[in-house]
């Protein structure tokens, strides 16, 4: 985690796509009808409260001039981030090191 991060916690991937809607003059309502999803469904994204799926990422991506890997990348992130945080510790046996099967 970055030092903002260990403040606040992990960042959802909607924040990021909010502020870049924001920058950019697009409104919740103008992106859902450009991907043809309801306006619900795009503001529960920005608003931290859904995921950003492979195929809203495929949408989203395609309206917005960025590529769904981008987005992905960001909620890949953001998954990863907030599980270390429920669970900073994991214990697993480990079967194979440097390439060769241990046990």
């Amino acid at each position: 985690m970055n030092r903002t991060e260990d403040i606040i916690g992990p960042i959802h991937p909607g924040e990021f796509l909010s502020d870049l809607l924001g920058d950019m003059g697009i409104t919740a309502y103008a992106l859902a009808k450009a991907i043809g999803k309801p306006q619900i469904q795009v503001s529960r994204i920005l608003n931290g409260r859904s995921g950003i799926s492979a195929h809203m990422a495929r949408l989203i991506g395609g309206s917005l001039g960025l590529t769904p890997q981008m987005l992905l990348n960001w909620q890949s992130h953001y998954d990863l981030e907030t599980d270390a945080v429920r669970a900073p510790r994991i214990e697993v046996k480990s079967i194979v090191a440097d390439g060769v099967k241990v046990a």
